[in-house]
């Protein structure tokens, strides 16, 4: 990075504007001087840049007389180049540096990226000691939180989690049944509260040792410690025993039939009960599972996935897959097609590849949405108030000029044929004697969101004016956004919720611990919503669970607690030579099905 920094001090001071071939007449002292160095590191320097063959240094003879520097490459090119070959090594955050210190005012950032989006796709190269290997590069906008299923959030998290790890039991959307995994069988007694679960035999963590019922039961009473942010999940726990290397039997402390669809879970993961001979802060900087995938690298620059050659459940075709820590500029600027054999993830609905490619859609349970912090004093803490706010927000006006992947209004969690066709409860004229109801004396109101929704919350910002409502904007880090100090300085908070796992994400709203819903509540509404879980959990019948978890909903929204938004779509092309490309209820392809077609 020095040799660079000092070719573009000079490049700059002497050879602009004229640019590469330009010589100058200098001293040893005048090199110093703009240098801010001695004159002995000076002649240092002028060796280095002449090494790399940058320069040409013509030394004056004789005291006094002038020397004859000649610059030899052009800066901007090679900015670029340096900048490729760092982002070649996988050190994308230094080349991004590189790119943000030294290409003010030039067009080698834009031709960077352009460069890059050439580099992301599938491709078939030399990699990890095999001369031929299928690789998946994919640019990530946004860092992995955590890889601990015990402390996992964020719907981008849990898909990264799944690669690693593997659940006892997974729940099929295209057959709509749970499916075997860790456990190949299951059984229960007569009102559900107690579960016995006979494991396969001859599933390899990735450092080779066999997984034992001893690991399930570490990792389920892991889970249940009150200080884990998804200890919820496994509240009614009574214990966990194994009655054999290969069959665990869970007991509970009362009956729960949305058990199955909580160890569905990335939560529950099963994780090594030994942490594979490291200690535990060692073992989640680089974990290990049983997962079509091993961990390979994780650092500030990317996350390195390597095919897991010995999983119980058929080897990933890929063998590896590799994203990329890029900064937001770096998305895809242009229409046209520049990734080779497949476009990736939400940005890709922004492009237009050829008609031949397949186009894959999804319409996620989920939406985006304002929860109002009824534990602050102000303006939402009245429930006119709430209500206006509802009517204020023309939701098919945000969606038209937001555009982006929204798609329909949203009126509750969840998306459906009718979602299109309901009613907007958009009506000023009402907010207006919602307000004057409410007494709304025109108190600034705040709303906090992270990284990603600055749009959303902006729009609603500029779209409350008109009303005389003022609303002031924190954006705060998807780390910092948990943090009570921090989320309590908040009137309501816009976020963005993607329900994976149906019934279990819609308890976790309710339940989770630093979640802004139940951190939000009225202390009055605990109870009421614990009945209707604790009745959710003790019943059979899907459609009778369904009824009293829309009762919930039902509350939250018409007391205007929570003001919805917009439903979202994701998607993804493919080239017509790469198959096994399908979006699961994150909105991820899942990497381990993915393969190229002879052609």
């Amino acid at each position: 990075m020095l040799p660079l920094e000092r070719y573009a001090v000079l490049y700059d001071k002497y050879a602009m504007p004229i640019g590469k071939g330009a010589g100058v007449e200098v001293s040893l002292d005048q090199l110093a001087e703009v240098l801010y160095c001695t004159v002995r590191n000076v002649k240092l320097i002028i060796r280095r840049l002449e090494d790399e063959g940058w320069i040409t240094w013509q030394a004056g003879r004789g005291r006094g007389n002038l020397s004859r520097l000649t610059f030899q490459v052009d800066k901007d090119s090679l900015l670029l180049q340096l900048s490729q070959e760092r982002a070649e090594l996988g050190e994308y955050k230094q080349a991004f540096d590189m790119l943000h210190t030294y290409s003010d005012g030039t067009q080698v950032l834009s031709k960077f990226v352009d460069w890059l989006d050439s580099q992301f796709g599938y491709k078939t190269e030399s990699w990890a000691g095999k001369p031929q290997a299928d690789i998946l590069r994919i640019p990530s906008y946004y860092q992995i939180q955590t890889l601990d299923p015990a402390e996992l959030v964020y719907a981008f998290d849990s898909h990264m989690i799944r690669q690693l790890f593997d659940q006892l039991v997974y729940y099929s959307e295209e057959y709509k049944q749970y499916m075997p995994s860790i456990a190949h069988a299951w059984e229960h007694n007569e009102d559900a509260s107690i579960w016995t679960f006979y494991l396969r035999k001859g599933i390899l963590f990735h450092n080779g040792r066999e997984l034992t019922a001893e690991d399930v039961v570490f990792s389920m009473t892991r889970l249940s410690q009150r200080n884990k942010i998804q200890s919820w999940m496994l509240r009614t726990l009574d214990r966990a025993e194994a009655l054999g290397p290969y069959v665990v039997r869970i007991h509970l402390t009362r009956p729960h039939w949305l058990f199955l669809r909580i160890l569905c879970s990335a939560s529950l993961s099963i994780v090594p009960h030994d942490f594979g001979g490291l200690t535990e802060e060692e073992f989640w900087s680089l974990p290990i599972g049983t997962g079509p995938f091993r961990l390979k690298e994780w650092s500030e620059n990317q996350f390195v996935l390597e095919a897991h050659t010995s999983y119980f459940q058929g080897r990933p075709h890929l063998d590896g897959v590799m994203l990329a820590y890029v900064p937001k500029e770096a998305a895809p600027r242009t229409k046209s097609n520049k990734w080779q054999k497949l476009l990736y993830g939400q940005d890709s609905l922004h492009q237009e590849p050829n008609d031949a490619w397949t186009k894959v859609e999804l319409l996620p349970r989920g939406c985006s949405l304002v929860v109002w912090n009824m534990r602050k004093q102000g303006p939402q803490r009245s429930i006119a108030f709430r209500r206006a706010m509802n009517a204020i927000i023309d939701r098919q006006r945000m969606l038209e000029e937001l555009g982006d992947n929204w798609v329909y209004p949203a009126y509750g969690f969840y998306p459906n044929e009718q979602t299109p066709h309901e009613g907007d409860p958009y009506d000023p004229d009402y907010a207006q004697v919602l307000l004057a109801e409410a007494g709304y004396d025109g108190t600034p109101i705040t709303l906090m969101t992270h990284e990603g929704h600055e749009k959303e919350v902006h729009w609603i910002q500029q779209h409350c004016a008109a009303y005389g409502i003022e609303v002031r904007i924190e954006i705060a880090t998807w780390q910092s956004i948990r943090e009570p100090e921090v989320m309590h300085m908040a009137d309501g908070i816009l976020s963005c919720i993607v329900l994976a796992e149906d019934e279990v994400c819609l308890l976790e709203m309710y339940e989770q611990d630093g979640g802004c819903i139940k951190e939000f509540m009225l202390p009055e509404f605990h109870p009421w919503v614990r009945e209707r879980i604790e009745q959710v959990l003790s019943t059979p019948d899907e459609t009778e669970r369904r009824a009293r978890l829309s009762a919930i909903e039902r509350r939250a929204r018409d007391d205007g607690f929570i003001l919805f938004l917009l439903h979202n779509k994701m998607g993804t092309h493919s080239h017509p030579s790469v198959r096994g490309v399908g979006l699961n209820s994150l909105g991820w392809v899942n990497f381990k099905d993915v393969f190229v077609a002879s052609t």
